[in-house]
């Protein structure tokens, strides 16, 4: 094994830094000794292990548990920068971190310990049991899709259920999609990274919902191209009367920059209300005008929102729980 001090690499570093410690160098731990003064090793194992004991981690914690270093105030990096990024104390961004999640009111009492590592999501999903569930709930929409191209479906829908298509259905790609981007922005500023992971996947769940309503549209406009299936659709949701609320809504929550402020007002309202509306009730506006296939779509969706619902009480509960016993 070559020896630390005989890395080309390292003898550059050394000339311009100094050595990485006064002592006998070749440490396997050598990286640390950047972080001068500091004497704890930030690494997730030593974290799982005083968490769990002697007892065997989980996939679910190996790969999800305490992963954002740029997320504890105790991390070297925190520590050594004033922050949670390399990028000095007076960079935009290192403030943007501080201010709107380090210091909200939600976030700051249990960050401050490290303690919203201490959140699991019920589900224990990771990147490949998500990739796994989704790919079920795909396969389940694309045989629905194939079946209502193979009946002609379409063909026989009325002429109210094509208005409501055009006029409901297809602008809610643009209420999905700006779910979708606060999805994103939740787990960009959450304070550990099994929360990250919930709104990632939580986007992703967003995504398809704006795609297969895309699709949805595109087979309408194959079977009616004269009425501008797709074409309107941004247009309807910037200036009809029935979008407008909606729309006023859902941009003064991304304009929410407060991580606390802005989780609240997306999974414990926004986000409630807007599922009900157009997974519940426009379906069931849908039914009554004779469509009933978009009931078996929109029951996907919902799955998910069920999922949502329960990540997003448990985090909340998780909170209130610590905070209580502080």
């Amino acid at each position: 094994m070559t020896r630390l001090e005989d890395l080309e690499w390292y003898r550059r570093y050394k000339q311009m830094f100094g050595a990485f410690k006064s002592g006998v160098e070749g440490d396997r731990f050598f990286r640390d000794y950047e972080y001068r003064g500091y004497k704890r090793v930030w690494s997730t194992w030593p974290m799982l292990e005083k968490k769990l004991g002697r007892k065997k981690p989980s996939e679910y914690q190996i790969v999800t548990y305490a992963l954002s270093y740029w997320a504890d105030p105790r991390s070297p990096t925190y520590i050594y920068d004033k922050g949670p990024f390399e990028l000095g104390t007076e960079h935009i961004t290192q403030k943007w971190y501080k201010h709107f999640r380090d210091n909200s009111p939600f976030i700051k009492p249990l960050f401050e310990r490290g303690e919203w590592h201490d959140y699991e999501d019920p589900y224990k999903l990771t990147y490949w049991t998500y990739n796994s569930m989704a790919d079920d709930n795909e396969t389940f929409l694309d045989k629905i899709y194939e079946e209502i191209v193979n009946t002609k479906y379409d063909w026989n829908l009325s002429e109210e259920v094509l208005e409501l298509y055009k006029n409901v259905y297809d602008p809610l790609r643009y209420v999905f999609h700006i779910m979708q981007m606060e999805s994103m922005y939740l787990a960009s500023m959450a304070p550990t990274s099994s929360i990250t992971n919930v709104f990632i996947f939580m986007g992703m769940d967003h995504m398809r919902r704006v795609q297969r309503i895309a699709q949805r549209v595109k087979m309408l406009d194959i079977i009616y191209p004269s009425l501008g299936f797709g074409k309107e659709a941004r247009k309807i949701f910037e200036e009809s009367p029935l979008f407008q609320l909606t729309r006023e809504v859902l941009e003064k929550m991304l304009a929410t920059y407060d991580v606390g402020e802005s989780l609240v007002a997306f999974n414990l309202a926004v986000k409630f209300v807007l599922d009900e509306l157009t997974l519940q009730h426009l379906t069931q506006q849908f039914s009554k005008m004779g469509d009933e296939m978009i009931r078996h779509i929109h029951m996907s969706f919902y799955n998910d929102t069920l999922r949502h619902r329960h990540q997003a009480q448990e985090s909340v509960q998780n909170a209130n729980n610590s905070i209580n016993i502080m």
